[in-house]
């Protein structure tokens, strides 16, 4: 039976935690007393293991992105761990899948970042990762994504009572404009502001649900 790296990585953590308990993951080298960090635990949620290379591996495939946009491990890691917690309530919701159309548009759209199939395919051997493997990690990516959009629209709820409150609290703000003529824009400003509050609220419940403990902000 073939086994994927990432699934061999995640049997050899488990077996290594069971054992040394520490974070880090270290092989021998070729020279006498000396030994290289290869991976290491950076959280862990309801006990299983979150491998460093697993969030280096998608970013680098371009399947993860820090809050702000940038590349930052720390950054990298909160947008995994996230994406981990609610992927962890999807499956026990159940019920919440991709369509078969959702699932092929994702791909090509996500086909197009390479210049061409061949740097793609060497991307791929690279982590030892063969195209279905991809296919289910981006899936998952948009699973959660659809997921967090269709769970917090129901919570997003803006009332012109909010937006004329916003407006008189700062007239001066919107360039001249009356409530009316800047409505749409304080509307989509706050419908904004209260998506992200309701998003960290919601987040923070799944990480005492799941019991997400972390080891290091920048997997060291």
């Amino acid at each position: 039976m073939k086994v994927s790296a990432a699934t061999g990585r995640g049997v050899l953590c488990v077996i290594l935690l069971a054992v040394l308990a520490p974070i880090q993951i270290f092989a021998k080298e070729t020279g006498p007393g000396q030994w290289i960090q290869v991976d290491s635990v950076v959280a862990t949620i309801d006990g299983s293991p979150i491998l460093k290379t697993d969030i280096l591996m998608e970013a680098d495939l371009g399947l993860l992105k820090a809050p702000d946009g940038g590349d930052d491990f720390s950054g990298l890691m909160e947008t995994y761990l996230n994406r981990s917690l609610i992927l962890k309530e999807v499956e026990e919701v159940g019920g919440f899948r991709l369509t078969q159309g959702q699932s092929e548009g994702a791909y090509r759209g996500f086909l197009l970042r390479y210049h061409s199939r061949q740097d793609y395919l060497s991307k791929l051997k690279s982590w030892g990762l063969s195209e279905k493997d991809v296919r289910k990690m981006l899936n998952r990516a948009l699973l959660a994504s659809l997921y967090t959009e269709s769970h917090l629209q129901f919570f997003v709820n803006i009332l012109p009572s909010d937006i004329e409150k916003a407006y008189s609290e700062d007239p001066g703000r919107w360039g001249g404009e009356s409530v009316y003529e800047a409505w749409e824009t304080i509307k989509s400003e706050l419908r904004q502001t209260t998506y992200q509050s309701e998003k960290a609220r919601w987040l923070s419940t799944l990480r005492e649900r799941y019991n997400l403990v972390i080891f290091g902000k920048n997997g060291e």
